[in-house]
C-alpha cells in the first residue's frame, strides 16, 4: 500500500516538473511564431509578457494545486505507517516483525 503511495507521489512530482518545464521554457514558441515578437501587450513585447505571465501567473495556481495533492498523499503515507496500522502494512514499511 505504502509503496503505491510513494509511486503516486513520484509520478505527481514528475508531472509537475514537466508542466513547469514546458511553461517556463517557451522560447522555441517564438521561432514557430515569429510574429509574436512584433506584438505588444501592456507595453511589453509579447514574448516578454507571455514568458512572465506563464512563468508566474499560471504556474502559481498549478503549484498550489500540486502542494495540496502532495500533502494529501503525504498524509496517507503517515496514516499507513502509524503503529496501530495493520500488521501487513507495518511489515511492508519495514516496521516491527
Amino acid at each position: 500500500m505504502q509503496r503505491s503511495l510513494y509511486r503516486k507521489e513520484c509520478w505527481l512530482a514528475l508531472a509537475a516538473f514537466v508542466v513547469a518545464a514546458f511553461l517556463t521554457h517557451i522560447y522555441p514558441l517564438y521561432f514557430l511564431f515569429p510574429k509574436l515578437t512584433e506584438v505588444q501587450v501592456f507595453g511589453f513585447p509579447a514574448h516578454y509578457f507571455l514568458t512572465l505571465f506563464l512563468g508566474w501567473v499560471v504556474l502559481m495556481p498549478l503549484y498550489a494545486l500540486y502542494i495540496r495533492v502532495s500533502e494529501k498523499i503525504d498524509q496517507e503515507i503517515v496514516e499507513t505507517s502509524r503503529p496501530d496500522a495493520e500488521p501487513e502494512v507495518r511489515l511492508a514499511a519495514g516496521g516491527e516483525r
